[in-house]
């Protein structure tokens, strides 16, 4: 008898190999992904969130537009917050907000130079969608925001995206990601992190509208491919045992359990192995680091 329900992966999986370059894109979990995908990969084959944490669809979308243009529009996302730090609109902290002005720009140009850099030559970029709601500030400018940066609730517009505009804004930028890499390969996923600020009702209407915008986008392009990351957590764990104290999060088992069946799904037995010797190499460096930070 079995006790759980085993999720079923894409017949026609992404191909990952120890030469493939990866940018990864999203929330929380796509940073977790990522990560993971830095320590299985050679070294600077991974970019992760090169503008911070990322949750909404169209904060996204512009982000891979500035970087196929190679433009940071500067002069209007860069501010002075009411904390007396300069940040940006089109970044979420840390490592990219500073006490000058000058500093900010620094951290987000050199980073913003690095991934357009990788870009041009990576063959996965791997979205996570976190949230189908957006903040807009609430001048002329509209600019919807990659993070509220802790001010004033007055300044913003808060509104729910529809599939039509997620499937509109993704449709030039992924049409262009595969003109500048024609053999570019594209992963959705929807972070199974719950907005209880929305409620549950309101979290769950905002992932279905991501869900179906993941479907018609990998309708329209044969290179997307969606992996159900979302489904694993929710429908085959499905128990709060494998989440975080907040009972919100995924907790690190979740997550690596998510993990090994990206893996199953994508890596090819050359990636098998060598990912598995740098996982054991890794393991031996970080424990004699711990090692000598107790004595």
């Amino acid at each position: 008898m079995k006790f759980s329900i085993t999720t079923a992966l894409p017949s026609s999986p992404v191909v990952l190999d120890v030469g493939s370059c990866v940018m990864t894109m999203g929330s929380c979990f796509a940073q977790h992904i990522g990560t993971r995908l830095s320590d299985a990969l050679p070294e600077g084959q991974v970019e992760v969130n090169p503008f911070g944490v990322t949750y909404n669809p169209a904060s996204m979308s512009r982000c891979l537009q500035l970087l196929l243009k190679g433009e940071l529009p500067v002069g209007e996302c860069l501010f002075h917050g009411r904390d007396g730090l300069w940040h940006s609109w089109l970044h979420a902290t840390p490592g990219f907000s500073a006490p000058t002005r000058e500093a900010c720009l620094n951290n987000i140009t050199k980073r913003f130079e690095t991934a357009r850099e990788r870009l041009q030559a990576v063959d996965v970029v791997m979205l996570t969608f976190g949230t189908a709601h957006v903040y807009e500030l609430s001048d002329t400018t509209h600019l919807t925001v990659n993070n509220c940066h802790k001010e004033p609730p007055v300044r913003f517009v808060e509104r729910r995206l529809t599939v039509e505009e997620i499937v509109g804004l993704f449709t030039p930028v992924l049409q262009e990601l595969r003109r500048q890499r024609p053999g570019l390969q594209v992963v959705l996923t929807v972070s199974p992190y719950r907005y209880t600020k929305l409620g549950l009702h309101g979290s769950t209407l905002s992932k279905s509208i991501l869900h179906l915008a993941c479907e018609a986008l990998g309708e329209t392009f044969d290179f997307v491919k969606y992996f159900p990351a979302y489904e694993i957590i929710i429908d085959e764990l499905r128990d709060y045992r494998f989440y975080e104290r907040d009972m919100l999060h995924p907790s690190a088992v979740a997550v690596d359990y998510v993990w090994e069946r990206f893996a199953e799904w994508s890596f090819t037995p050359q990636l098998e192995r060598y990912a598995a010797l740098k996982s054991a190499r890794l393991k031996r460096e970080r424990h004699v680091e711990s090692h000598r930070a107790v004595t």
